[in-house]
């Protein structure tokens, strides 16, 4: 039965609001009194002072290097103590003295925060080994102040919890002189969990001094559990700090504004300006002069206020333009007056009474235009512009050729005229002027795509209308499928492209850009290919359009599967047999026994991992070495080292070096060997020298198991003492491998 012992890692992070990249880091504490985790020599009982889950299962945590230092097969904690999930960092107690804070059922202890500090949120890391348990968690601060937080908070059993996972798998062992330590519950169990606290705003900015627990759990008897285990203090501080950037108000207001950058632990933050409509954002705009606030409302729901001023800035200036600049006689005008500084509402052109922002007149001979503007805060501004009226040049001639999707056109007007100036649109009328001069470089282009030009003479008089211009854009092809290939090394590859398209080159290079081109053409072989090699292709339609990326096609080299490794299984009289370990990736295996003279399939079949030679005779040595064969002969392994046996004489006593138990039926049992023994007495210990098989007679072998449990894989040491049938006596010492 898993006994009542509770544990807790309590882990206090300094919540930085919802950001996810909050990460918590150790805090230091004080208060624990006992050590619960096993960390190496000479023995779990000797390096803890209480087990973990009580005197009935008698169970610690342990580490790695206990692990190690003991045999066990999993589990462990990490030796730094170190645990980190989800970027998070918890820091365990140091292993060699006390780690733990024991809280037993009815008692209430905490712990010491070592340098007091802020803190916004509590998480708290544990475990419960006899079903959920209660808890009273609160807060000490050094203001004297103590606010209760959980009550009766109920947390998971240690075993296959899932709410709030922490870590799993740790594993546990008994806590005794060993060396046996019954490791269990890897790779699975035991499981810690947190608990999280959130702290009010009252107390965000008081200094943390102390964690205080209290077990509140109750049983339908007396038993003392479950017990509560304080482990590790991790966190993150909290801070805010509010900066302000204003900006005043002017002439092209109401355009004011007040920027808050407000940093801290419990971002992100919230915000409510005294403006209508209400503005929430860290920044409010479209102010005009005058005193604003703003409530700031923390990641936790806490409030701060803020006040700012946004003053006037009193300027205006303006610019008026004609479009075109220069008419024919008659010609409409667009007259525009835009204010570069400030918004003017109010606008008067003279001559004339004409009001507007924009204007059309036709003047007749050249004219100068005087435009005022105002606005409702009483800035003023003026400009001027002149109107050119001369005569009209011909409309453009331009011609152009097609490109592919991806590049750009270079138009060219024809004959140009001497002092003409030639202006690019991006429309028909008005559109954005794109370029002066005889000729035009146009943008990277993907789709057919139309210009517009006029001509403007040395009287300044535009030409009637503008030159439409359409550049053709033809399609990219696709970049080619190609499937990668694996050959043997110093053979030839034929590398295809899949699907070609009628009418398209295919060109095929030695790197992704630039390069050698190497051929041309659907498919491309290469020669005695030595090294795995990258090769790149590039699709040319028939409009001679190349594709725009090309295609990487890797060539692999197979390579040779592991080299198997041969041992001695059994020796008889007139027989030896030979086992390896599977080799991964092999398909099969072949023997030798003449240096490679010539290969047969084991005896077990072509893919087995035994061979015996029958039929041998006395003191007769035989030398195997064994290859792994794999999908292609280039796959195949080089051949094993030479691995020598030989037969047992009519007086020769043998003990295997290694035996498989594994319950396949074959080497499954150590036994002693001789045909000329009157008895035996063998002995089998373990690492630590413990006797752990005897045997007094010649038919009983140890099957690899000790007190009903299979022995781990690794090296035991033997004694034998053997009377031959004419009373000489033979003892031999050495070491036998379990290997399954």
């Amino acid at each position: 039965m898993r006994s009542s012992v509770f544990i807790l890692a309590v882990i206090i992070f300094l919540f930085n609001g919802l950001q996810l990249t909050a990460q918590f880091t150790p805090v230091t504490v004080t208060g624990f009194n006992q050590d619960a985790i096993a960390e190496g020599a000479p023995n779990s009982l000797a390096t803890t002072t209480l087990e973990v889950d009580g005197a009935s299962s008698n169970k610690v945590m342990y580490t790695n290097a206990f692990r190690t230092f003991a045999g066990i097969a999993g589990g462990g904690l990490p030796d730094n103590g170190t645990i980190i999930n989800a970027g998070d960092t918890y820091q365990l107690a140091p292993f060699t003295g006390n780690n733990a804070l024991y809280v037993k059922r009815n008692e209430a202890f905490n712990l010491s925060i070592a340098t007091p500090a802020s803190f916004a949120r509590i998480r708290i890391l544990g475990f419960t080994t006899e079903g959920a348990s209660s808890l009273n968690i609160s807060l000490s601060f050094t203001d004297g102040t103590t606010t209760p937080y959980l009550t009766n908070y109920s947390l998971s059993d240690w075993f296959n919890g899932t709410t709030n996972l922490v870590l799993q798998g740790f594993g546990r062992c008994d806590r005794s002189a060993g060396p046996a330590y019954n490791a269990d519950a890897f790779p699975t169990n035991p499981r810690m969990y947190y608990i999280e606290v959130i702290l009010t705003c009252a107390d965000l900015q008081k200094q943390l001094q102390s964690v205080n627990f209290s077990n509140v759990s109750t049983f339908p008897n007396n038993a003392p559990f479950p017990n509560a285990v304080i482990l590790a203090v991790s966190g993150l501080a909290y801070s805010q700090t509010v900066t302000p950037t204003i900006t005043p108000s002017d002439c092209a207001g109401p355009n004011g504004s007040i920027a808050l950058n407000v940093t801290g632990s419990s971002s992100p933050y919230s915000y409510s300006w005294s403006t209508s409509p209400v503005q929430t954002s860290s920044t409010a705009t479209g102010l005009a002069p005058g005193n604003y606030s703003c409530t700031i409302t923390d990641a936790n729901g806490c409030t701060s206020p803020y006040n700012g001023t946004v003053t006037l800035n009193n300027n205006a200036a303006m610019t008026a333009a004609a479009n075109p600049v220069a008419v024919c006689p008659g010609t409409a005008v667009q007259l525009t007056a835009t204010a570069t500084t400030g918004i003017l509402s109010s606008y008067t052109w003279t001559p004339g009474t004409i009001t507007g922002q924009s204007v059309t007149v036709s003047p007749t001979i050249t004219t100068t235009y005087t435009v005022n503007g105002t606005n409702a805060i009483g800035c003023t501004a003026s400009a001027q512009v002149t109107v050119n009226v001369n005569p009209v040049p011909p409309a453009p001639v331009v011609t152009v050729t097609p490109i592919c999707s991806g590049s750009t056109a270079s138009l060219q007007i024809q004959s140009p005229q001497a002092g003409y100036t030639y202006n690019w649109y991006d429309a028909a009328t008005a559109g954005t002027l794109l370029s002066t001069g005889t000729s035009f470089t146009t943008p990277v282009l993907t789709a057919n795509t139309t210009y517009h030009v006029e001509a403007i003479n040395t009287t300044g008089c535009f030409s009637m209308g503008r030159t439409a211009v359409t550049v053709v854009v033809n399609s990219l092809p696709a970049a080619p499928s190609v499937s990668n290939i694996s050959i043997c090394p110093n053979t030839n590859g034929i590398l295809s492209v899949l699907n070609p398209q009628a009418g398209y080159t295919y060109n095929w290079y030695d790197a992704a850009t630039g390069g050698i081109l190497l051929a041309t053409g659907v498919s491309y072989t290469t020669t005695a290919i030595a090294t795995n090699t990258v090769y790149y292709v590039s699709a040319v339609s028939n409009s001679g359009c190349t594709s725009n990326t090309r295609t990487a096609v890797t060539i692999t080299l197979l390579q040779p599967v592991a080299q198997p490794v041969v041992t001695v299984a059994n020796v008889s009289f007139t027989a030896v047999t030979f086992s390896w370990t599977a080799v991964p990736g092999a398909v099969g295996y072949e023997v030798t026994t003449n240096g490679g003279a010539s290969f047969q399939s084991p005896s077990s079949g072509a893919t087995g991992t035994t061979h015996t030679i029958n039929g041998l005779n006395g003191n007769q040595t035989i030398i195997i070495q064994v290859r792994a064969l794999g999908p292609q002969a280039c796959e195949n392994s080089i051949l094993s080292a030479p691995v020598p046996a030989t037969t047992l004489s009519s007086k020769e006593i043998f003990v295997p070096n290694v035996f498989t138990p594994n319950g396949d039926g074959r080497n499954d049992v150590l036994l002693v060997y001789g045909n000329y023994i009157a008895s035996i007495q063998l002995r089998i210990f373990n690492q630590w020298g413990q006797l752990i098989f005897s045997s007094d007679n010649i038919s009983t072998g140890w099957n690899g198991m000790y007190k009903g449990q299979q022995q781990p894989v690794g090296v035991y040491a033997y004694t034998l003492k053997a009377v031959r049938q004419d009373g000489t006596i033979v003892t031999k010492k050495g070491s036998v491998n379990i290997i399954r």
